[in-house]
């Protein structure tokens, strides 16, 4: 598990150390931080945070809204800023941000702002929902979002609308979707359920006993259900 990445730019001192701090407190990782746009696109390019916050009036050739228009990677963004007048908002609009809040803020405001952003990243969640997304998982922790890489995940475990989520590193977190909706979203080549509770990533199958209709992944053994049994093994074979 990896924690959400997030960058920093902001040119007032006393706003920057307030948000590197707030982003301390709720248990995020600082991607990195400057007061210059045209600092802030080379590092973002390079470290590809997963979360923009970013203030309108900043030192550099590019405004903060300049500069979200212009970045090749995309992440949610987060404007923060001290205008409040609508034509410096409709100006931010234009680069579709997911979300706009004006200074002074708190950690409360910052951490509901947060996940609203991550939320939507998917356009059926809600800000207090998990959200999947191409190589990894936000999963709603308490008061934080934590950031599973989908490399990391061997097999899920379905309970109802809820779902376990099991790692290489041993731990578990449950996931508020059905394994449906999250099977729907995992890459379809690495994840194939095999019985009406599990759902395997194939690249961590290290035995399989076709006897007993057992699959392996390291210690781990779980049941495969026989409507599931050929069309895994034609599937394994197809991987080789």
């Amino acid at each position: 598990m990896s924690k959400l990445a997030i960058y920093i730019l902001e040119d007032e001192e006393l706003y920057a150390n307030q948000l590197e701090m707030l982003v301390d407190e709720l248990d995020y990782d600082l991607a990195g931080i400057s007061d210059n746009s045209d600092v802030a696109k080379s590092e973002i390019e390079q470290r590809k945070p997963d979360l923009l916050l970013m203030d309108v009036k900043v030192n550099g050739s590019m405004n903060g809204i300049d500069l979200a228009a212009s970045l090749e990677h995309k992440a949610p963004v987060i404007f923060i800023t001290s205008f409040e007048d609508q034509a410096t908002f409709d100006r931010a609009k234009s680069t579709k941000p997911y979300a706009y809040i004006t200074k002074p803020f708190d950690a409360e405001n910052l951490q509901r702002t947060i996940e609203l952003a991550i939320g939507n990243l998917e356009k059926d969640a809600e800000w207090n929902e998990d959200v999947v997304l191409d190589t990894s998982l936000f999963i709603k922790n308490r008061h934080r979002l934590e950031k599973i890489e989908i490399v990391d995940i061997t097999y899920l475990e379905v309970e109802d609308r809820y779902s376990t989520v099991f790692t290489r590193s041993g731990k578990k977190y449950v996931l508020r979707m059905s394994m449906g909706d999250v099977q729907k979203k995992l890459p379809s080549g690495d994840f194939m359920r095999i019985h009406r509770k599990y759902t395997v990533n194939l690249n961590h199958v290290t035995s399989i006993d076709t006897q007993d209709n057992m699959i392996m992944l390291g210690e781990v053994e779980l049941p495969i259900s026989r409507s599931h049994k050929e069309e895994l093994l034609n599937k394994l074979d197809w991987l080789q």
